[in-house]
């Protein structure tokens, strides 16, 4: 989703009361149309109608939200949490990333009002009360919110775990990848950046999983679900070299999701989209991908010497169940999370659900 253009489309299906008064509707009736789902009440004062609200995705409905919220607010706010996450395309709306956790409410936005802040919010509005420096804020589509560095930081203590690091992941792919590069020293001073804001928080709630987010976010990694993946992958004691790369049958490179250090093994991690999602097949049947999947693996196989092993999302949502997966593929499993990253971190993998 691209906040900027996606805000412009969707202003024009916000509605406020007086519009809808306007149009010769009462008050009574409003209620009425909200209770009967023909109106959608975003927050007091606005609404968004049926057939805007039955069409659009949570990130969507949440950008409706926020602008509701931009318009009408009439005291200093700074847009933060998933709500800032939402303006800056970070994939918080991934709902299988909050396996176990419950789902957001699209209807809500959160923003960081100053400490001295009073007065009660709405249902539809989440204060978090914070001193934030000028530094950590920014506009994205018009809106003012958190940097992208304080937005993970808020979301490593506010969010599970996995969404954190895929948004995390999403953040050092825009700003320190170009391509199968990496800059490695941007790279050292974001995480460098992110112990700090931790270090100057030391026994604040939360403060552990930023120092783990700041150790396990990884710029090659491509998706929420390969994100996801390495973090099970790790839970379980396996370490790995995302984007391994093997040279193509037809020159060039293929690169494969995760090479699992020193096992011979190889895994890759697909969603149903890759196979149905017309937007990827790009005119290619799902037999056709099939095949060609078919093709690549057997190649890669052959020139490399190792076998590898494949997993969906629901295998990916736990580690269990992942662990399962590869147990059945004879991959060696130890069960509990790598030291790789030292014994806070393995600690902290540890107690993370699995």
């Amino acid at each position: 989703m691209d906040p900027g253009r996606t805000r412009v489309d969707i202003e024009p299906h916000l509605l406020t009361t007086r519009q809808l008064l306007r149009s010769g509707m009462s008050q009574r009736s409003v209620t009425a149309a909200v209770r009967a789902e023909r109106l959608h009440r975003l927050r007091p004062g606005w609404y968004a109608p049926a057939s805007f609200w039955a069409g659009a995705k949570d990130e969507e409905l949440q950008l409706a939200a926020l602008s509701a919220f931009d318009r009408s607010r009439r005291a200093p706010a700074v847009l933060s949490h998933v709500s800032a996450a939402t303006l800056l395309r970070f994939p918080v709306w991934s709902a299988w990333l909050r396996d176990g956790h419950g789902p957001l409410d699209p209807r809500v936005v959160h923003a960081t009002v100053p400490p001295s802040s009073r007065g009660n919010s709405p249902p539809s509005v989440r204060r978090h009360r914070c001193a934030l420096d000028a530094v950590d804020t920014m506009r994205s589509a018009g809106i003012l919110c958190t940097t992208p560095d304080r937005t993970l930081f808020d979301l490593a203590r506010s969010e599970p775990f996995p969404a954190a690091l895929a948004c995390a992941d999403a953040v050092l792919r825009r700003s320190v990848r170009f391509g199968a590069e990496v800059d490695v020293d941007a790279w050292r001073r974001w995480r460098e950046g992110l112990l700090g804001r931790a270090a100057a928080l030391p026994h604040g709630r939360g403060v552990r999983a930023v120092r783990a987010l700041a150790h396990l976010a990884h710029p090659l990694s491509d998706s929420p679900l390969e994100s996801m993946s390495r973090l099970r992958l790790l839970q379980l004691g396996i370490d790995v070299e995302p984007q391994h790369p093997v040279p193509a049958e037809s020159g060039g490179t293929l690169r494969l999701d995760f090479l699992f250090t020193g096992l011979g093994i190889f895994g890759e991690c697909d969603g149903k989209a890759k196979y149905f999602d017309p937007g990827l097949l790009g005119g290619r049947t799902a037999e056709d991908v099939v095949y060609d999947e078919k093709l690549r693996y057997d190649w890669i196989c052959g020139v490399t010497g190792m076998r590898g092993v494949r997993w969906g999302a629901s295998h990916a949502a736990r580690a269990d169940r992942l662990a399962g997966r590869l147990r059945s593929f004879d991959v060696p499993v130890p069960g509990y999370p790598t030291r790789s990253y030292g014994p806070e971190i393995a600690a902290f993998l540890d107690r993370l659900p699995r």
